[in-house]
């Protein structure tokens, strides 16, 4: 790490975290917001996304700015994290929704509240086209805008709602060009000859005229358009793209023509990167590295070790990186990245680039929008400039065994959120209380997507998608909003947790009710909703049942496959409201703590709000047979019923993965698993000693990382609940 980084490194750590701007560039925040507000009351009956992009203008022009001869890269000084500055006007717009518009707001509300389920309005999960991006600059998406709006004017397509949205779109986007002005401005002003500060400018200049030509203008052009999109726009840009790709030519040009060296080159990334670590955002801003070019060969390049060695030098957990695994990623290039997670850096997923496209191609996309694919999530992928993804919300899949014992009513609450399928005795056979259960899971689904197809009707309204729509050029040859409807493929995905933990505890049911006949299913109740107080005997017999998904055996792999090919039947191809269907995802986010907390004991053991499983995993420390027993479960279920995302966590003691034999393992299981159809696998390597030292001693652990879901976290960052929790996994994985 070279010497001038060490110095900047105390500025580029407090940007976002702790900022301090020149207050003569202009308002802060709260002024700011205040007038946004004046703004739009005096705009009122003006259409959204003119309203909206007055607004956004006026943030560019009065939120302060920096530039710093501590960075490469500018200051926004409407950074933040927990409100940014158009939140007020989108908040009064979403609740104007509910209050008038929504009938089914209340039902939704009730769901969260008990949790069979959590649902929002989601803009989260928007991902430019990179490649317009690259290809046309700013300037050059506004001309291209303008373009297609003369285009509906000639043909009569000109409504007052494409004028709208053509509006929206160029007024936000000359917004952005004024802005660079006032960044080159201001580094021409405060420079005092500083040859950083100078190249700013000029790099603003060219950005305000023309698409970026340097690796520098690229690395600039994707965070500037991520702060304006993220926290001006207010829309999260969930991808950065696949960087080795991206940047190559890029590269290539620069040493030819002397504009830069390898050297400047890191130094340009190093600074890039620590702009996302800085952010901290939780849940990480992702790429991919690797894959598979068009003629065949292997898309890992110079540039994709440069960042892994780069990344690994900066020990930093995120943004997050998702190797593209094909069967021509070179050895080295793979043993490189094992390696770093063996050593800590657990923020590196890798994914099955052929598992992708199987998925994909069974979607509807083309071989080819698989193999360019984007990640636009934690784990998700779609096809750049031709999709985009929203979530509809996550479904508590263990809930529906609580629902199903107490015939539909949430116990907690005394609220009847479910079905009514019946008291435990209208269940004589162990599969009339699974089919039950499933009934019960499947209402959970179908008042998700019931709930979700009505507000997903107005997300244009509520938020219109200024910045990003530019980006797409289907959306401007309809003159419909890109999130809304204006992609050829707009997906709406269903996410689930507690998969295997339902698995386990209705393993638990068949055998201590049905099979063992040792108490009756309405005495199983009982004890349960007691929190087994008294039963503690019982409970451990339940705890450490071999019958759990995760170790190779048939049947509770076979009670895993038949609830995940429910869920995928039940959700898959439906359709939503904005032209596009739904798709199954296997990853819970958080949610298989939160709703754990609001799901009561449930019998294979555990007590009330108690984690869940997460992702395809099996519950954390049931899995007690060894990692082959735990392919082989995960291999019988197949990956199409989760075309969101199908994500394995695995975690490993560090004593296996020491030395060449541990290496050469890692990449064995990692082989293994996409042999048979796995998607995406994250490593987590750790030993309870650590865990347990980091929790008495958190001052010597500050770097430790932990992969919780579709981000890292640092382990000092979980609640005492989450370590516990990951204490007592590591204790299950032994030495």
């Amino acid at each position: 790490m070279d010497s001038g980084f060490e110095q900047d490194l105390p500025y580029l750590l407090a940007k976002f975290r702790s900022p301090r701007l020149d207050p003569s560039t202009g308002l802060e925040n709260g002024e700011i917001k205040q007038g946004v507000m004046a703004l739009a009351a005096e705009l009122e009956g003006e259409p959204h996304p003119v309203v909206k992009a007055r607004a956004f203008e006026y943030v560019t022009r009065h939120t302060r700015i920096d530039v710093s001869p501590h960075d490469w890269y500018v200051g926004f000084g409407c950074f933040d994290r927990n409100d940014r500055p158009l939140s007020p006007l989108i908040n009064q717009w979403n609740r104007e929704v509910d209050d008038l518009e929504l009938r089914q707001i209340e039902r939704l509300r009730l769901q969260n509240r008990v949790g069979t389920s959590v649902m929002w309005k989601d803009f989260d999960h928007s991902v430019p086209d990179w490649d317009a991006v690259f290809a046309l600059g700013f300037p050059g998406l506004r001309r291209r805008a303008r373009e297609y709006r003369r285009r509906h004017e000639l043909r009569g397509t000109m409504t007052p709602r494409v004028r709208a949205y053509f509006d929206g779109i160029d007024i936000t986007y000359g917004a952005i060009l004024e802005m660079l002005g006032r960044f080159r401005n201001y580094a021409i002003e405060h420079a005092r000859g500083n040859e950083r500060m100078l190249k700013v400018a000029d790099c603003m200049k060219a950005l305000s005229e023309r698409e970026p030509r340097s690796c520098f203008e690229v690395f600039s052009i994707i965070y500037l358009f991520f702060m304006f999109s993220e926290h001006i726009d207010r829309f999260q840009v969930r991808s950065l793209g696949n960087l080795d790709r991206t940047l190559l030519p890029y590269f290539r040009r620069d040493l030819e023509e002397k504009r830069c060296t390898e050297e400047e080159f890191r130094e340009f990334l190093r600074y890039f990167l620590m702009q996302y670590a800085s952010i901290d955002n939780y849940w990480g801003h992702p790429f991919y590295l690797g894959g598979t070019a068009a003629d065949g060969s292997s898309e890992v390049n110079e540039l994709s070790r440069i960042i892994l060695d780069e990344y690994d030098k900066l020990d930093i957990h995120t943004p997050k990186i998702q190797i593209k695994v094909a069967p021509n990623t070179p050895r080295d290039f793979l043993n490189q990245a094992l390696d770093m997670v063996r050593r800590g850096h657990s923020s590196i997923v890798f994914v099955s680039e052929v598992a992708i496209a199987r998925v994909m191609t069974a979607t509807g996309y083309t071989s080819e929008e698989a193999r360019t694919c984007d990640i636009t999530g934690c784990y998700e992928f779609s096809a750049r400039g031709r999709s985009n993804q929203t979530v509809a919300g996550y479904v508590n899949c263990l809930k529906s065994i609580e629902l199903a014992l107490h015939n539909g009513v949430d116990p907690a609450t005394g609220i009847l959120c479910g079905s009514a399928t019946g008291e435990p005795e209208a269940f004589p056979t162990y599969e009339s209380f699974e089919t039950a259960c499933l009934a019960q899971l499947g209402a959970s689904i179908d008042t998700v997507i019931s709930c979700s197809r009505e507000f997903e009707r107005y997300l244009s309204r509520i938020n219109p998608a200024q910045v990003y729509s530019g980006t797409i050029e289907f959306s401007l040859e309809a003159g419909r909003d890109a999130f809304q409807d204006g992609v050829p493929f707009s997906t709406t995905a269903v996410l689930t947790a507690g998969i295997a933990t339902l698995s386990d505890a209705l393993m638990a049911v068949k055998h201590f009710v049905y099979d063992r006949k040792e108490l009756s299913l309405r005495e199983f109740r009982e004890i349960l909703d007691a929190n087994w107080e008294g039963h503690e005997k019982l409970r451990l017999r339940a705890l450490r049942l071999p019958e759990k998904f995760g170790n190779g055996l048939k049947e509770p792999d076979r009670c895993m496959e038949r609830i995940s090919r429910f869920i995928g039947d039940r959700i898959n191809f439906r359709p939503n409201a904005r032209g596009g269907v739904y798709i199954a995802s296997s990853h819970p986010a958080r949610t298989f703590i939160t709703l754990g907390e609001k799901t009561g004991a449930t019998p294979d053991g555990r007590k009330a709000g108690e984690e869940m499983s997460k992702n395809i995993s099996p519950t954390m420390g049931m899995d007690v047979n060894g990692v082959t027993a735990l392919l082989n479960s995960v291999g019988r279920i197949d990956s199409l019923h989760f075309p969101g995302d199908y994500v394995l966590d695995l975690l490993l003691h560090p004593a296996a993965v020491a030395g060449p034999e541990g290496l050469d393992a890692m990449r064995t299981l990692l082989e293994v698993y996409m042999k048979r159809n796995g998607i995406g696998l994250q490593f987590n390597i750790f030993d309870a000693e650590t865990l347990v030292e980091a929790q008495q001693h958190p001052e010597r652990y500050r770097g430790l990382q932990i992969r919780v879901c579709g981000w890292n976290v640092l382990f000092n960052n979980l609640s005492r609940k989450e370590q516990d929790a990951y204490i007592r996994r590591a204790r299950n994985i032994g030495a």
